[in-house]
């Protein structure tokens, strides 16, 4: 039996367990893995989040795709108010689609930066990789299911522009997984961000995205910017079992 066959056994495997324990969760079941939106990886970060911080008012979800993390966020949070933003219009259409039942969700097709007007974005063919920068070698060696992308423009805009047409209730989190453009939507949200109680993010170890700023950096960044990493809540492992990314969980501790 080759290597390469185990691993993929392994992450199988891995995969059927974590399906079970869905099943059986009160926040999840059938009904919940029979939507088309449904995540394993989003599931998995909201049940530990949810046992971390059990009260949260506002999510605003930064690259929401087709709905995964909104989903699993109403199942865990179900009277928190959702704000939730995705770009690439065939995406959108699948997040309007998937949650038209839930009725305290606002959704909008936009790009979330530091500038307003149009930008250039990678869209790619495993949509979960779609990005404002290009994939980069590694993630595709590695990722082989992100090598198809092509260039479109897409609208974008500061957060801080957006967010002050509405009220907002604290405790507010702020979930980003926006493929390496983290920076570029903290920057956009520099007064908003004041407000922000937690934060969820990817960040990598490994550059997955070109130009893409890794966790050291990242980690100063939202420590001077008055956070505190708490904890991982959720990981990525490639297709050799190397975890590139980790999901990170940061509470604001001063302002």
């Amino acid at each position: 039996m080759g290597f390469t066959y185990k691993k993929k056994m392994i992450i199988k495997i891995s995969k059927i367990v974590e399906i079970l324990k869905i099943l059986f969760h009160q926040k999840g079941g059938m009904n919940y893995l029979l939507q088309k939106n449904a995540s394993i990886s989003s599931f998995n970060i909201l049940n530990v989040l949810s046992k971390l911080v059990p009260d949260i008012c506002t999510i605003i979800d930064v690259g929401a795709n087709i709905g995964q993390f909104t989903l699993a966020s109403h199942r865990f949070y179900p009277k928190a108010t959702i704000y939730s933003f995705e770009p690439v219009p065939s995406s959108f259409k699948g997040l309007t689609e998937n949650l038209k039942n839930i009725s305290n969700v606002y959704l909008y097709n936009l790009a979330l930066g530091n500038q307003n007007g149009e930008i250039s974005f990678f869209q790619n063919e495993h949509s979960h990789a779609s990005s404002a920068l290009k994939v980069s070698n590694y993630q595709q060696e590695y990722i082989p299911q992100t090598k198809q992308y092509h260039e479109i423009k897409v609208q974008c805009k500061r957060l801080d522009d957006l967010i002050i047409e509405h009220d907002i209730n604290s405790p507010i989190l702020l979930k980003l997984d926006v493929q390496g453009f983290e920076i570029e939507v903290l920057e956009g949200a520099a007064f908003f961000l004041n407000k922000v109680d937690y934060l969820v993010l990817e960040v990598s170890f490994i550059s997955m995205y070109d130009n893409e700023i890794l966790f050291d950096e990242m980690n100063s960044y939202l420590k001077e910017k008055g956070f505190k990493l708490v904890a991982p809540v959720g990981a990525l492992l490639d297709s050799n079992l190397v975890i590139p990314q980790l999901d990170m969980l940061y509470k604001r501790v001063s302002i």
